[in-house]
């Protein structure tokens, strides 16, 4: 079986198109397991329970986990889906978190700051590494903001902890953004 086209599958699913799938998310962003398994068996034959456990324990990136001892599954982040969100809790933010994007956003993004645009969350990254290889994913040449998270938190903004490397925010002032130079 192909694992990154499995994981490409899922989150597909949990983060964006249930319906493609006959699937429906509850409003913590989950689906039942087997419900999910069954849907996924007429592009992965012999998929199984342990496949699923496999993949959400192997994700470096931890996009998924299971509830209620395995019964259910859903995607930690990436959500486009409206009117679906996981149970976040707020935390504090490190001082520094860093978001990658296209060059041809960068003036917008600082006059208006970062919306979450087509997802329910802007996504910012721990490192400028992973802000980087997220930003590679749409452009060559990335630009990186930083992100005053700290100071940001400490003036009223909520920020989510969802996987090791991933904090979550409804958005994001400009007030809060710098380019990240080189000398940085």
């Amino acid at each position: 079986m192909n694992k990154t086209k499995l994981s490409k599958t899922v989150s597909y699913i949990l983060r964006h198109h249930p319906e493609d799938f006959d699937l429906k998310l509850a409003a913590d962003a989950s689906v039942k397991t087997d419900k999910l398994l069954a849907a996924l068996q007429n592009r992965f034959q012999d998929i199984t329970k342990v496949d699923l456990i496999q993949l959400v324990k192997n994700d470096s990136k931890g996009r998924f986990s299971f509830l209620d001892n395995k019964e259910r599954i859903r995607a930690n982040y990436g959500h486009s889906i409206e009117g679906v969100s996981p149970d976040y809790q707020a935390v504090e933010p490190p001082e520094i978190l860093y978001h990658g994007t296209r060059p041809e956003v960068k003036t917008k993004i600082m006059a208006a700051g970062l919306k979450p645009m087509a997802r329910n969350y802007v996504h910012l990254s721990l490192g400028v590494k992973e802000a980087k290889k997220v930003a590679r994913r749409r452009t060559r040449q990335p630009v990186i903001f930083k992100v005053k998270a700290l100071k940001a938190h400490h003036e009223g903004q909520d920020f989510y902890k969802t996987a090791k490397d991933i904090y979550l925010t409804d958005e994001i002032s400009a007030i809060y953004l710098s380019l990240l130079t080189e000398n940085d």
